[in-house]
């Protein structure tokens, strides 16, 4: 990949450079699957245009599926792409992007970016994209039912028999008998089951994704499982739920305390206020401290006629004070520290939480575009904890069942 991208680099020089490129009104395409980051993006489009004369910028808002698709089919003529968690990897493994790397090593672009949000999108000794923006899980928690059980605040590095421990005391304390209230709501929806297994030092799948078999029916998977499925059927502390990105319990005050993703937070704080408390993941002894991320980037398609021109908007687009890189910190955490200092984040102790808790991030996830795994998971995980958390299933039985299930699955084909 990087012989093909010097290689490009030369041609364009030796046809004339960038002003030649100019002279025949270049058209460079963009495609996001976010809708609402359109405006802000044609307003940073309108400026590439007025410096580059003869440049126009067509943007273009498809489903990131859709963009997944046509990378890998090879299909698109776009030069730049908005990329989500695992795509970024996977783009950059399968040579479906060009490595950044040389352009963010001579501009000294590193400087600019949190470090451990620019250690997501590196592969190697490449970078696939620039990030745009960045969360992660965590505990939401109110306030107001800690302080009616007269018990602290959950501090940062706890474990999850400490989470126990306290939704316990938080469930006596705040919760009559006979009420639909519970004290903590940990979803038993795949996404927050693979991630307690990595907070225990497993994993659903083997690290090449090639079977579960070790993995899904591990004794401690097994034990991680039982562990959240005691919560809500043996201490009947918890909520038995399937749902994500929901904060309604919550917010109605009936539980105190939620795992989900930190981005909730632009909705429940103007509700909760000063009642709102956020910590970091918890994690089992014996495991690891780990969390996994979200990131949204840009990366310039490997098949670009352009990628010295895409390179300039790319940085126009992720590098700089903007538009686009201020509202995304609405709802995430932008990467570069001018923006996450201008608007407060490291200040304000709440988005401080997510700043500090990217030190303990995982590999990229897959994302929601590469739907082969997140339907094989849907397939095979989902219907196994439901039966699990719901009917009172053996939980060595299923995971033993689902993981001949989704080892005949991959011995079919390969799915990352």
């Amino acid at each position: 990949m990087k012989s093909k991208f010097r290689n490009e680099r030369t041609a364009i020089k030796a046809k004339g450079g960038l002003m030649n490129i100019l002279k025949n009104k270049t058209e460079l395409r963009i495609m996001i699957d976010e809708p609402w980051q359109k405006e802000s993006i044609e307003e940073i489009a309108k400026r590439f245009e007025a410096l580059n004369p003869g440049v126009s910028v067509i943007i273009n808002v498809v489903d990131n599926g859709v963009i997944r698709s046509e990378l890998y089919a090879g299909e698109s003529k776009v030069d730049i792409v908005q990329l989500f968690c695992g795509d970024i990897t996977d783009g950059s493994r399968d040579g479906l992007l060009l490595d950044l790397l040389p352009w963010v090593e001579t501009e000294g672009i590193e400087a600019l970016f949190h470090p451990s949000i620019l250690r997501f999108v590196r592969n190697g000794e490449s970078i696939a994209a620039m990030p745009l923006s960045a969360t992660m899980k965590g505990i939401f928690y109110n306030k107001q039912w800690f302080d009616k059980a007269g018990i602290p605040y959950p501090e940062d590095g706890w474990t999850w028999d400490e989470f126990q421990e306290t939704a316990l005391k938080l469930q006596s304390a705040n919760v009559s008998p006979g009420e639909e209230r519970f004290a903590a709501r940990i979803s038993f929806h795949r996404e927050y089951m693979r991630l307690l297994l990595l907070t225990a030092g497993t994993d659903m799948l083997s690290p090449d994704q090639t079977r579960a078999t070790g993995y899904m029916n591990s004794p401690k998977a097994v034990e991680t499982i039982s562990w959240a499925v005691d919560l809500v059927r043996k201490h009947r502390v918890a909520w038995a739920t399937h749902d994500y990105f929901k904060n309604s319990d919550l917010l109605e005050n009936k539980t105190g305390m939620i795992l989900d993703y930190f981005i909730m937070l632009h909705e429940i704080e103007p509700k909760l206020k000063e009642n709102l408390g956020m910590v970091g993941l918890p994690y089992f002894r014996g495991g690891v401290r780990v969390n996994e991320p979200w990131v949204c980037g840009f990366g310039i398609a490997s098949r670009t006629q352009y990628p010295e021109l895409a390179w300039q908007l790319l940085r126009e687009l992720t590098c700089t004070s903007n538009e686009l890189t201020r509202l995304v910190t609405q709802g995430f955490i932008a990467p570069l520290h001018s923006v996450y200092k201008e608007v407060g984040h490291e200040t304000d102790p709440l988005r401080r939480v997510v700043l500090e808790e990217f030190a303990y991030g995982s590999a990229l996830p897959a994302s929601a575009a590469n739907t082969d795994f997140c339907h094989f998971l849907d397939r095979h995980l989902n219907p196994a904890t439901r039966r699990i958390v719901y009917e009172g299933a053996d939980v060595k039985e299923m995971l033993e069942t689902i993981t001949v299930r989704m080892d005949e699955t991959l011995e079919k084909r390969r799915l990352i």
